[in-house]
């Protein structure tokens, strides 16, 4: 220990007395740990943190494929053979994804301002089997999963205390949804994060939808909790066997659409990360090369230092000094630039997450924060730091030839194989450089060629907004058609709208209603090899979205349910359905919905109506007045802030009826912007880090460089005592950096050509061995390095040859 202790102060006496070589050293090693730092704690957040939940470990989702593709799905029958009749699981519970059969939201009044809120039907033991306990109140008993005793309620924290006041004397109080009369009988905790939703009523299973002969199934979320010493495998292979037995009990249309059906079982913590699992091991890798860069980085200045204090270990050693005493006085110091490089690096990490806060997507979790977790890897980056830039130093500085080290003219430097590890080293930075460069240009021209892609509408000056009325009104569509009718008229007539319609479909989102063909009169169904959207819409809807109108004519407020059938396709609809021939004017009907026959009175663009990345969708646009709908989202083009339209929205729809409310109101601009925050989030990360790497290895070739010059001052004087000009010596060192610099960009297009094949599920537009990418991150990269020997190289221009030739 008294060792140790004068190692540490020598150390810290050393470290002090050349404080440029160790701000220098703990800044590099700062930069590389804390990046580490604030990436580990995204990983942290969504992927080691544990749920909040009893035992998350059992959890797991379980669902069904099916052979004819699609999203896999649990329908009831299945649900309730499993829950009944498993073996491996302690619970089986589940979830409806719909309210009332149609929608996952309610109409919620009775208590202060309507608002809509998200509803989700649950099995009366959901939160028991995951352990979440209400904050106030009780969950649902096992009676309140039957019909005629399911009219109670559970409130989200949020909306107990947006509606309710966050009054405990909420129990027992009454809250519609959608007009009908529900008991609230708990709140359950803030950040629930699953299951979803505002609030949660029971799910009823019974004989009229859950058993195989039952004309409807509903479509179901199933969580499951195994035994605690089940192994997924088996629950799948039990699950398994359950459905293929029950397959018999289907009626032989159904059970020919179940055929080859395979259960999977997942953990639930891989359902709720979903595809950012990939994104974040590939961001980690991406900051460990940092981390690498700056090992070696460091490395290189400590190769440096310990081959300029070759005399004072010659003379530790002839006094006795082994070389185990040499390398722990050596890995000493290297422990202190790791404590410091670590102590400042989870400031830096402290600052970049909450710069991380404000970029990371929806898909990921908010909650990111420097705990223990991260406390402990930055503690484990750091020692495993020591080992990467301290030991090889420590090794080498060890080592000597006593007699020639103690030599009064010995050079300090001279020994070949250590400018050999100083080169390898530099080699090495530009090599993980141009890889994360490579990386980074890649995501960069994916990104911008995915903003650059047409949408085929312009979402500019556009606001949206959402208007649910209750499913009571399903049966009314007079109602429903009179009510969007007259909130459209008052919006148009809002100072600084230029238009208002209504859709039940906007680019880019989720498909309300498909059908899986269309038929034309007097010819076989039409296939396009994918469904076709089909969107109800008013008229003005194509001039608020800026959609053009190819051929034909618009709707008008004439197309209503006494007049004519009509229709507008889109005009892959019409090349896929018609090729050459004119669409005008035929007449159409769906495979479904099943309805009368519409003539086609139009063609529009194509817009990219599912995702920018993804080819447009075949559609048809359906008048609303003609197939009135009890959901529209209402768009506007306005002049000006498209936001500041948002209250006069909302008292337009109040006027009309005060019990209606107006939900997600946003910009047609921030919902492009959304879709674009995966990508933007990975490239702009990416970027930052190879950024970081670029000027890291720059720092570490000009370091080399210029040790070699100094190195070399007498040779150079001799070089320029015999007649070489200033021009020579500038291409001798250049040169000397310019080789290193290639070798590096070799070995770095080689490891990003096997790397990139990573990124592919993230580009858009761009293969991941994009030949102009590899190109322009190889000449950028052998640019820099030129600029960095280029400075030490005009200093070398600048020796004196009488002064060099009497160095040393």
């Amino acid at each position: 220990m008294s060792t140790l202790l004068q190692d540490l102060r020598f150390g810290l006496r050393m470290l002090a007395k050349n404080p440029g070589f160790t701000a220098v050293a703990v800044l590099t090693l700062a930069l590389g740990i804390g990046a580490n730092a604030a990436i580990f704690s995204v990983i942290n957040a969504a992927l080691l943190r544990p749920l909040p939940y009893e035992k998350p470990d059992q959890l797991v989702n379980v669902t069904v494929r099916y052979s004819k593709g699609g999203r896999p799905l649990v329908i009831a029958p299945d649900y309730v053979a499993w829950r009944d009749r498993n073996q491996e699981f302690q619970a089986i519970e589940a979830f409806a994804l719909g309210f009332n059969g149609y929608t996952t939201g309610a109409n919620l009044t009775g208590v202060g301002e309507p608002v809509r809120v998200e509803v989700h039907p649950v099995t009366v033991g959901f939160f028991s089997m995951l352990g979440t306990r209400p904050v106030l109140g009780r969950t649902f008993l096992p009676e309140e999963g039957l019909s005629g005793h399911n009219q109670v309620i559970l409130l989200s924290a949020r909306i107990w205390r947006q509606q309710f006041g966050g009054r405990e004397d909420v129990i027992g109080k009454t809250a519609r949804l959608d007009g009908t009369p529900y008991t609230v009988i708990g709140v359950m905790p803030a950040g629930l994060i699953y299951p979803p939703g505002d609030a949660w009523v029971p799910e009823v299973l019974d004989a009229t939808n859950s058993l195989p002969g039952s004309p409807d199934f509903p479509i179901l979320t199933v969580i499951g909790r195994l035994k605690p010493h089940a192994s997924p495998a088996h629950a799948q292979s039990d699950l398994q066997l359950i459905t293929r037995r029950l397959d018999p009990e289907f009626s032989p249309g159904r059970a020919r659409g179940r055929s080859n059906e395979r259960v999977e079982i997942i953990p639930l913590r891989t359902l709720l990360v979903g595809d950012a699992r990939g994104l974040l091991f590939i961001l980690l890798a991406a900051v460990g090369f940092v981390l690498l860069i700056a090992c070696a980085n460091i490395a290189n200045l400590l190769l440096g230092r310990v081959t300029a204090r070759g005399k004072e270990m010659a003379v530790r050693a002839a006094l006795g000094a082994g070389r185990t005493r040499l390398v722990g006085q050596l890995l000493t110091e290297g422990f202190l630039l790791a404590a410091g490089g670590g102590l400042l690096g989870l400031v830096v990490g402290a600052w970049a997450v909450n710069a991380l806060k404000e970029l990371i997507p929806p898909n990921l979790p908010a909650d990111v924060s420097l705990d223990l977790r991260v406390l402990t890897f930055v503690i484990a980056i750091s020692f495993a730091a020591v080992g990467l830039f301290g030991l090889v130093p420590a090794l080498v500085g060890s080592r000597m030839d006593l007699n020639e080290a103690l030599k009064e003219g010995a050079l300090p430097g001279t020994n070949p194989a250590r400018h050999r590890l100083r080169n390898a080293l530099v080699v090495a930075e530009i090599g993980l450089s141009l890889v994360l460069l490579t990386g980074a240009g890649l995501m960069a021209r994916s990104f911008l060629r995915l903003t650059n892609v047409d949408p085929g509408f312009d979402p500019h000056h556009v606001l949206k907004a959402d208007v649910w009325l209750p499913v009571t009104t399903l049966s009314n569509p007079a109602l429903q058609s009179s009510f969007f009718q007259q909130v459209l008229d008052r919006l148009r007539a809002l100072p600084g709208v230029e238009s208002a319609a209504a859709t039940t479909h906007y680019p880019p989102s989720i498909f309300s209603a498909l059908s899986t063909g269309i038929s034309v009169q007097g010819e076989p169904p039409a296939r396009l090899g994918q469904s076709i959207s089909i969107a109800y819409i008013s008229r003005d809807y194509f001039r608020v979205m800026g959609i053009r109108l190819l051929k034909g004519r618009d709707f008008t407020d004439r197309d209503t349910s006494g007049a004519s059938e009509v229709a507008i396709i889109t005009e892959s609809v019409a090349r896929g359905v018609f090729g050459d021939r004119d669409p005008l004017g035929r007449q159409i009907s769906f495979e479904w919905p099943k309805g009368t026959k519409r003539t086609i009175v139009g063609v529009v663009a194509d817009t990219r109506n599912y995702a920018l990345e993804r080819q447009p969708w075949p559609e048809i646009f359906v008048p609303y007045l003609q197939e009135p709908s009890f959901f529209m989202t209402l768009v506007l083009r306005t002049r000006g802030d498209p936001l500041a339209f948002g209250p006069g929205v909302r008292r337009v729809v109040e006027g009309v009826d005060r019990n209606q409310p107006v939900s997600d109101i946003q910009t047609m601009q921030e919902i492009v912007e959304k879709t674009l925050a995966p990508r933007q989030f990975s490239m702009m990360l990416l970027g930052l880090f190879a950024m970081l790497a670029l000027v890291l290895a720059a720092v570490g070739l000009y370091g080399t460089i210029s040790y070699s010059v100094v190195q070399r001052t007498h040779e150079i004087g001799v070089r320029m005592a015999l007649g070489a000009g200033r021009c020579e010596v500038l291409k001798l060192v250049v040169g000397q950096g310019l080789t290193l610099a290639l070798i590096g960009v070799g070995v770095g297009v080689a490891g990003a050509l096997a790397l990139t094949q990573f990124l592919s599920s993230l580009l858009y537009g761009v293969k991941p061995t994009d030949p102009l990418t590899f190109v322009l991150v190889s000449v950028l990269l052998t640019a820099v390095a030129l600029l960095a020997s280029f400075i030490p190289a005009r200093r070398a221009t600048k020796v004196d040859p009488m002064v060099a030739l009497r160095y040393e």
